[in-house]
């Protein structure tokens, strides 16, 4: 039997493989906690939006909404991510409660379900 060679490659080297080279590309350096600490909260009509859309939310959207209702209506992102992460959450998907609220954070945003502050 033989033996698998190391892998080797040609690629050409990217802007951020080399740290030097990030700032030169004009990707911004992330901040160190992200949109943590940017309060969501519910619309104040969000129950008739959501009853008026021609095609309901996916349930991992929905699972956001709800989440933020047992928060009280507003929340932190932080906050809404650790409860949507919580063993006891609706939340049921094997990606993390980050990806999935960045992911529909603008759709919902968008629909008016969500709004940033208050």
């Amino acid at each position: 039997m033989t033996k698998i060679s190391k892998p080797t490659t040609n690629a050409t080297v990217t802007p951020t493989v080399d740290p030097k080279s990030v700032a030169r590309c004009g990707i911004p350096a992330p901040s160190p906690k992200g949109r943590n600490g940017v309060k969501l909260a519910l619309a104040s009509d969000a129950v008739e939006k959501l009853a008026a859309l021609e095609k309901p939310l996916p349930p991992q959207a929905q699972a956001i909404l709800y989440v933020l209702d047992q928060l009280g209506g507003s929340a932190t992102q932080a906050a809404l991510i650790e409860a949507m992460d919580a063993p006891d959450s609706v939340l049921a998907t094997t990606q993390g409660a980050t990806r999935i609220l960045t992911f529909y954070r603008k759709k919902l945003l968008a629909s008016g379900l969500l709004k940033i502050g208050a």
